[in-house]
């Protein structure tokens, strides 16, 4: 099986290394509109010639749209750089085993920084849920999820993660802790008018990390 976190790492560090090489044979200018155009054209061989695993088709479908269509707007090589940047800062050194200690420290870091935190709730495998808060941000956390997706102190299966208010803010905050999130919704989730992120055991995830405004991958 190939795993997800792995194999997008694969992706953009080859697409990397082959418009570096490009450059330094001569072959390719290093400007933006060249840049993006082998970009491009990249995504779309390798999409055709099935070079990657599958479990990234949907991430180089996205790209090849978007380069087409908005050109050098789609930002596709500061996009590669900042995944590539971005996912060397979690995987680069030994696993990071996500544990309950970890998670409370978390939830009251967002305590000190005036969020409402809440996890008394059942939430997941439940019809909508509406939490009460009176300030304007607020994570929730399936009470049920608190017991059943941990063995141990260890987080062992996906664990849902609801937001409301400041996202950019959150993944900012999750990323200094550590933790790797994977939005399934903006709003739509079981907790209304929350947002819904996954964590993962490992931080390996199945899809592509959400990053911080603030990461640039410099």
């Amino acid at each position: 099986m190939t795993e997800y976190y792995l194999e997008i790492q694969n992706v953009v560090n080859t697409a990397l290394a082959e418009l570096a090489d490009e450059h330094q044979t001569g072959k390719l200018v290093d400007a933006p509109v060249a840049n993006n155009h082998f970009l491009v054209r990249w995504v779309t061989k390798a999409i055709k010639g099935q070079r990657f695993h599958r479990c990234v088709l949907d991430d180089l479908t996205r790209w090849q749209k978007a380069g087409r269509s908005k050109g050098n707007d789609a930002m596709l090589l500061p996009t590669f750089r900042r995944i590539s940047a971005y996912y060397q800062h979690f995987f680069a050194a030994d696993q990071i085993v996500i544990t309950d200690s970890k998670i409370e420290a978390f939830l009251d870091k967002m305590e000190q920084e005036d969020w409402e935190v809440t996890t008394s709730e059942p939430i997941v495998g439940q019809r909508k849920v509406q939490i009460f808060t009176e300030g304007q941000n607020s994570l929730a956390l399936c009470s049920l999820q608190c017991e059943s997706c941990f063995d141990g102190p260890n987080l062992v299966k996906p664990m849902s993660w609801f937001v409301r208010g400041n996202h950019a803010r959150f993944i900012e905050l999750a990323m200094e802790a550590g933790f790797m999130l994977h939005k399934r919704t903006d709003y739509k989730s079981n907790v209304k008018y929350h947002g819904e992120y996954l964590i993962y055991p490992l931080n390996q995830g199945v899809q592509l990390a959400e990053m911080p405004l603030s990461f640039t991958g410099a």
